[in-house]
């Protein structure tokens, strides 16, 4: 494995099993993850989900090479109803790896929640994982239906219904009491089809049969991480590739290095408020009760807020 230069607490490694027909990608989310949510006032539950959706987007998202962006949304009738994710391919070259992330919850139905978990929290809906080409380019969707399912059996439905490929996923997210801040982590393997070379001899049902122990075998490996070693400062992403995988050998390749950020600015506040007529506008700032006579604006994203008077915009 060689080294890089790319922070490995904030990155995404797609990797290979030598001498198996197995690949995948491990994603650890440190500073980035925490920059997403700590302007939210997100439940501890709610805060661990959505950490664990960017991880889930992230590991989809890294294998995508075209430029544009690879999308996430849950809409489902649980305490945490919509959730978005939105990560900027590879192709993106500047913007790579640079994702954005909101949430929406019922705080009623979670305080009733007796067993809180992702299924729990998710209820019944569905997700839609969207690969958005640009303008140019028709986007593509798949539909997984959520009926009481986690992130983790959701990501193997899609894999399984849309591209006909065996998946496992795991994904773990916690808070750093002692650091206060999030981490989150995951690792994601795939089945792939078994190559040449020392194969050459094998036929069709032969090299099947290969491609199936290897997965087998991977998978029961897979198993065998803890949630805390997904996100363990003392191991790096390449440490705990080589701890599972070693007897076979992993070939590591280029990271991707992980960024929140996000797109809204005063202008495109302001643009959007353009929009409303005069009246309109006068009306949301007498309505205010926070703050009466401003019209206030808070990013879905990342919580930054904005304001202006009604005035402003008769100028």
């Amino acid at each position: 494995m060689s080294e890089i230069s790319v922070n490995l607490d904030d990155a995404v490694i797609p990797f290979r099993i030598e001498d198996a027909a197995v690949r995948g990608e491990i994603v650890r989310l440190k500073s980035s993850i925490h920059e997403v949510l700590k302007d939210h006032d997100y439940p501890e539950p709610i805060a661990r989900a959505v950490a664990k959706t960017v991880v889930l987007t992230a590991l989809l998202g890294s294998s995508i090479k075209f430029k544009g962006r690879l999308i996430i949304q849950t809409t489902t009738d649980g305490p945490l109803n919509m959730l978005v994710v939105d990560y900027h391919t590879d192709g993106s070259f500047g913007n790579a790896g640079k994702f954005r992330a909101s949430a929406r919850f019922d705080a009623v139905k979670l305080s009733e929640l007796e067993d809180i978990n992702d299924a729990a929290l998710l209820g019944a809906g569905q997700m839609i994982i969207t690969i958005d080409q640009g303008d140019d380019m028709q986007n593509y969707q798949g539909i997984v239906a959520l009926d009481n399912i986690d992130l983790e059996a959701a990501a193997r439905l899609y894999f399984g219904n849309s591209e006909q490929m065996l998946t496992e996923v795991r994904l773990s997210a916690e808070y750093d009491v002692e650091e206060k801040l999030w981490n989150a982590g995951g690792l994601m393997i795939q089945s792939i089809a078994a190559e040449g070379g020392s194969n050459a001899d094998m036929n069709e049902d032969e090299l099947k049969e290969l491609q199936l122990a290897d997965w087998e075998n991977a998978r029961a490996l897979m198993k065998t991480v803890k949630d805390f070693e997904l996100m363990n400062p003392k191991t790096d992403s390449q440490g705990l590739l080589f701890q599972l995988f070693h007897e076979k050998g992993v070939r590591c390749y280029v990271p991707q290095a992980l960024e929140a950020f996000c797109q809204c600015s005063p202008e495109r506040i302001e643009n959007m408020l353009s929009q409303f007529s005069q009246e309109e506008r006068v009306e949301m700032a007498k309505d205010n009760p926070k703050k009466p006579g401003y019209i206030q604006v808070a990013c879905d994203f990342c919580g930054r807020e904005y304001e202006f008077t009604a005035e402003h915009f008769s100028q």
